[in-house]
C-alpha cells in the first residue's frame, strides 16, 4: 500500500513538472490552447449551463424539486428503479446534461434524500452531454448530419441507461424500497431572494471550476498536437481528453462516415477526461467510488459506438 501511494505521488509530481516544462518550451501552443478553452467555456458552456444550474439549485432549496419528484415517481421509479428524489435527478440530468446532473446528485446525496448507492447508480445515467450540445453542435456543426440529430440524442441517452443498469450496485432494496421524505410527505414551498443569490453564487462557483478544467485540458491537447504522431491517433487521444475540440479534430480527418461517426458518438458518450475531472470536482464531499463512474461511462461509449454502427448500416 505504501509503495502504491509513493508511486502515485511520484507520478503526479512528474506530470506536474512535465506540464510546467511544456508551458516553458511551447508558449505559443499553451496560449492557443488556453484561448480555445476560454472561448469554448465563454461561448458555449457558460450560456448553456448557467440557467440550468441556477434553476436546479433553486428547485432543491425551495422544495419545488420534492413536488416534482412526487409527481414523477409513479411513472419513472418503476422504469429506472430509483426513489422519487432520484426521479428528479434523472429528469434534470437528461434535460440539462453535465455537470448539472452530477451536481444535483451530489446535493441530493449530501442532504440524505437519496442514498450513496443510488447516487452511484444514477451518476453515469444522468451526467451526459446536454441535448443542446448533441442536437446542435455535434450533429449539425461537427458530424454535418442534422438528419441524425434525434437519433444521436437517443443513442447517447439509451447507451448511458443500459450501461448504468448493467453495472448498477446490487443493493436493489436500498434503491427501490427505502422511504424517502419526498415520497411520504409534502414539503412546503418557500422562496426568498437570499435563496436566489445563493443559487447564482453556487452556479458561478461550479462553472468557474468547469472553465478551469476545460482550459487545462485544452492546453494539454495543444501540447499533444506538437508530437510527431499519426493524426488519427492524436484525434482519438484529443477526443478522449476533451470531447468538443476532439470531436472536431476527429471529423476533420479524411475518414468514411461509417468510421468517424461511430467513433465520435462513442467518445462523446464517454464524455472525455475533462468532463470526468469536472464531475469529480462537483462531487467533492460525496465520496462516490469514481472508478465505477469511469468504467460505466466507458461501457456506455462502447455501446453507443456499436449502436451507431448498426444504425448507419440500416440507414441509407
Amino acid at each position: 500500500m505504501a509503495l502504491s501511494v509513493n508511486l502515485r505521488s511520484c507520478l503526479l509530481k512528474g506530470c506536474m513538472l512535465l506540464f510546467l516544462v511544456c508551458l516553458l518550451l511551447f508558449p505559443s501552443s499553451a496560449l492557443s490552447g488556453a484561448k480555445n478553452g476560454l472561448l469554448l467555456w465563454f461561448n458555449q458552456v457558460l450560456p448553456s449551463l448557467l440557467p440550468f444550474l441556477i434553476l436546479s439549485t433553486l428547485f432543491l432549496s425551495t422544495g419545488l424539486s420534492d413536488s416534482i419528484a412526487r409527481r414523477l415517481a409513479p411513472i419513472l421509479s418503476p422504469v429506472f428503479g430509483c426513489s422519487p428524489s432520484g426521479c428528479y435527478a434523472v429528469v434534470i440530468g437528461l434535460i440539462a446534461g453535465l455537470p448539472v446532473g452530477a451536481k444535483t446528485i451530489a446535493t441530493l446525496t449530501e442532504s440524505g434524500r437519496i442514498t450513496k448507492k443510488e447516487g452511484q447508480y444514477l451518476l453515469p445515467l444522468c451526467n451526459n452531454p446536454s441535448p443542446l450540445f448533441l442536437l446542435g453542435f455535434l450533429s449539425v456543426s461537427v458530424l454535418k448530419r442534422p438528419d441524425l440529430r434525434y437519433l444521436v440524442l437517443l443513442i447517447v441517452t439509451l447507451s448511458s441507461i443500459i450501461a448504468a443498469k448493467l453495472l448498477r450496485p446490487r443493493d436493489k432494496n436500498a434503491l427501490r424500497h427505502r422511504s424517502f421524505p419526498s415520497a411520504t410527505q409534502k414539503i412546503p414551498f418557500s422562496f426568498s431572494f437570499l435563496m436566489l443569490d445563493a443559487a447564482i453564487e453556487q452556479a458561478f462557483l461550479v462553472l468557474t471550476r468547469v472553465g478551469g478544467y476545460i482550459i487545462l485540458f485544452s492546453v494539454f491537447a495543444e501540447f499533444l498536437a506538437e508530437l510527431p504522431l499519426p493524426t488519427i491517433f492524436l484525434a482519438c487521444v484529443g477526443s478522449l481528453l476533451e470531447i468538443t475540440t476532439g470531436s472536431t479534430a476527429l471529423c476533420s480527418l479524411p475518414l468514411s462516415s461509417q468510421l468517424f461517426i461511430p467513433l465520435t458518438v462513442g467518445f462523446v458518450t464517454f464524455g472525455g477526461l475533462s468532463t470526468a475531472a469536472q464531475t469529480k470536482s462537483v462531487l467533492a464531499g460525496t465520496s462516490f467510488p469514481f472508478a465505477h463512474y469511469l468504467i460505466t461511462k466507458a461501457v456506455a461509449g462502447l455501446i453507443a459506438g456499436v449502436l451507431t454502427t448498426l444504425l448507419l448500416h440500416v440507414l441509407p
